[in-house]
């Protein structure tokens, strides 16, 4: 395994291309982002100026529910922007988030470490306010990312699949422009079916090396961070309801666990922990949940 990234200990911002309004600080907000456009309107208030052009423009986080083709059955599809955040951004991200996905947006850009603004309907400005105050309430102390595998990314369209995939199989891996010792397993973008290559690297790393292994739902993508004395599990759920039952394996021994989730009181259970992993169960994660593991 191999440290990478840093969770970004910043918060989403809401951009507002729009004249002050008291509904922005009736939900929370004290300052906001707004384009050159309406710098004259929002004199004498706290509101940064940027240029929509300059930021990296993506779409909001979710999940649609596909008919299968091959059973009468829906299958979802996990709607991510970890792939960009994977690759890294140049400069922060612009999230246009339709209704009920600015929480979501927000804790993605969070658990990915993303520097992001968060453009939302007004209807959404107070779940983007209750994540902002959930997010600035974590452990504060940034902690570097762990993976499996390295992912040697040309850039193409199905290097994003292949990415896309390992993110919804919850296969933990870090962009490399090379090879790297330092990783279990190190793999070259492949053309085809994605879900195919998703399962090809899984074998070939096999499951008893894996960091981090979840168990209970298709829609709870993880992330997992440490250090010589810690491991932080965050749990993104891109589904619209809460998941009930989430299951999570974590390589080692980390007997102390305390859980913060988003806008319920849970704490983990069914806890087991030997020399090899600790396993737990959260009975309910929303949208967000970061699990704080240590000695």
């Amino acid at each position: 395994m191999i440290a990478v990234l840093v969770l970004a200990a910043a918060l989403p911002g809401l951009f507002v291309d729009a004249d002050p309004a008291p509904a922005i600080k009736e939900a929370g907000f004290d300052c906001v982002s707004i384009p050159a456009a309406r710098a004259e309107a929002w004199k004498g208030q706290c509101a940064k100026v940027v240029d929509p052009e300059a930021l990296t423009k993506l779409p909001a986080p979710g999940v649609r529910y596909r008919m299968n083709e091959a059973r009468a059955s829906s299958a979802p599809w996990v709607d991510t922007n970890g792939a960009r955040f994977a690759r890294g951004l140049k400069t922060p991200a612009l999230i246009t988030a339709t209704a009920g996905k600015a929480a979501l947006a927000a804790a993605e850009a969070h658990a990915f470490g993303a520097e992001a603004l968060i453009a939302a309907p007004p209807v959404d400005w107070p779940a983007l306010a209750a994540m902002n105050k959930f997010l600035a309430a974590l452990p504060a102390e940034p902690l570097p990312a762990l993976a499996n595998v390295g992912f040697i990314d040309d850039g193409s369209g199905a290097a994003t699949e292949n990415m896309k995939l390992m993110l919804r199989r919850n296969i933990l891996f870090r962009v490399v422009s090379k090879p790297e010792k330092a990783l279990d397993l190190n793999v070259d973008s492949k053309k085809g079916d994605p879900s195919a290559f998703a399962y090809e690297v899984r074998q070939k790393l096999t499951d008893p090396k894996r960091l981090l292994r979840l168990y209970g739902s298709e829609v709870v993508i993880a992330r997992l961070y440490g250090s010589a004395t810690r491991r932080r599990v965050a749990l993104l759920n891109y589904g619209p309801r809460v998941v009930e039952g989430v299951r999570v394996r974590v390589l080692g021994r980390w007997p102390n666990i305390h859980a913060h989730v988003f806008g319920e009181n849970v704490e983990a259970t069914d806890i087991t922990v030997d020399a090899e992993a600790t396993e737990f169960s959260l009975p309910r994660v929303p949208a967000y949940a970061v699990v704080e593991l240590g000695r």
